[in-house]
């Protein structure tokens, strides 16, 4: 399959676009799971912040990214149908370049909430490339393309941790930011340089961004409806667990140092091993059985497995079970995916993914904030298992009002 660029004089492969952006994802997961998952000792070692109130800005800085990207991920949408994909996609990284230099450079825990604000707003690299590839992507590889690209981010999301686990022990926090500067540019001029955008209609550049109806148009299709909010719900999930894994690691080693940190960076990495493993054969069972039976399952399979964390006592097991829940989680994000370009038109797929992101990235919010709020009344073991809850309910939810009647 190819297609013809903006301008008409070359020809769009959807192998070449696949690659790219595939390397493109990868290098700017690397960057985000490099440091963001140590905020919370970034906040206690290098900004000073008190143990008494390290939950409370770690929560804070957690969600007020996820907010600003929450806000405006539905405008960046917009604009994307408007000038492309590839333009939102090179905005966004040359944007997060400067989001790391400010972060590397912040002095205390205000500096960094409006950093992390900033990044917020302008976010959305991610997005943009997983949208360019599903529009370019023949239909029967859709199911395997998607999770491929999921694979990217787990892959980055390997690396990241294991990188910036160890530049925190040898070098300080604040070296994470410089080489996550690094993969950030990397990412961007490989969009810049070999990725081309599908062509874009007189009538698309001519449009005008009216937020509200769109919202209101869109909220009128079912099926996009379904997907932001299994978006909002898997989100919810992952943040609750995100901010308290190095403290509870931590808790479970007995002190936070160098040594829980280098835990901290494994166990994240694990999760994106699983993804590698297991997210383009979840992506393969959507394309044969359906997407959205194939999301009820896993979210049965996540949720239960998320369960034996009830049971884990040292921080081996707390690894074992994070693996094996990370083998069924993988899959959920490629098949809403998916599914979200069968209940699209590509004229608004731009509209489309900037919705499901603001749902997600809404998650971001309320995930963190809730995990906080438990962790007040709850030991960190019961707030983990709080994530299994919500996905065992999600599959039920998905079964009656989904899966059911379309048997």
């Amino acid at each position: 399959m190819a297609l013809f660029d903006e301008q008409g004089e070359k020809k769009i492969n959807w192998k070449v676009n696949l690659a790219v952006l595939w390397i493109g994802v990868f290098f700017a997961a690397a960057s985000y799971t490099m440091c963001v998952p140590f905020l919370p000792v970034f906040l206690l070692q290098e900004l000073h912040v008190s143990e008494e109130h390290l939950s409370f800005w770690s929560g804070l800085v957690y969600s007020i990214t996820f907010l600003g990207s929450a806000v405006m991920a539905p405008y960046w949408g917009a604009w994307a149908d408007k000038v492309g994909q590839r333009k939102m996609a090179i905005r966004a990284g040359l944007g997060l370049v400067l989001s790391y230099v400010f972060t590397a450079l912040c002095q205390d825990e205000y500096q960094l909430l409006i950093v992390r604000a900033f990044t917020g707003i302008i976010s959305g690299f991610v997005p943009a490339s997983m949208s360019l590839v599903s529009s370019t992507l023949p239909i029967d590889k859709m199911g395997w393309g998607m999770g491929l690209m999921q694979t990217a981010l787990s892959s980055g999301g390997i690396l990241g941790p294991l990188i910036g686990g160890y530049l925190s022990s040898w070098f300080g926090m604040r070296m994470s930011f410089w080489v996550s500067c690094v993969c950030l540019l990397v990412a961007t001029a490989l969009v810049i340089f070999f990725v081309h955008d599908v062509p874009i209609s007189e009538e698309r550049k001519n449009r005008e961004i009216e937020l509200l109806s769109d919202l209101r148009e869109s909220l009128r299709n079912k099926g996009l409806l379904f997907t932001m909010t299994m978006f909002f719900l898997v989100q919810v999930c992952v943040m609750i667990l995100q901010p308290l894994i190095t403290v509870y690691v931590g808790q479970l080693m007995g002190k936070v140092d160098d040594a829980t940190i280098q835990m901290s960076g494994i166990i994240f990495s694990l999760a994106g091993i699983a993804g590698i493993l297991a997210a383009p054969f979840w992506g393969k069972r959507g394309q044969r059985y359906g997407y959205v039976r194939t999301f009820c399952f896993i979210t049965l399979g996540a949720g239960i497995v998320n369960l034996f964390q009830l049971f884990s006592n040292d921080v081996y097991q707390f690894a074992a079970v994070q693996f094996i829940y990370g083998l069924f989680l993988a899959g959920a994000i490629p098949n809403i995916n998916a599914n979200l370009v069968e209940v699209t038109d590509q004229t608004v797929r731009g509209k489309a993914f900037g919705l499901v992101t603001s749902a997600q990235m809404f998650g971001g919010v309320v995930g963190p904030l809730l995990g906080g709020a438990l962790g007040h009344v709850l030991p960190t073991k019961f707030v983990i298992i709080s994530a299994g809850l919500i996905l065992i309910s999600v599959s039920l939810h998905t079964y009656i009002t989904r899966v059911k009647k379309s048997l």
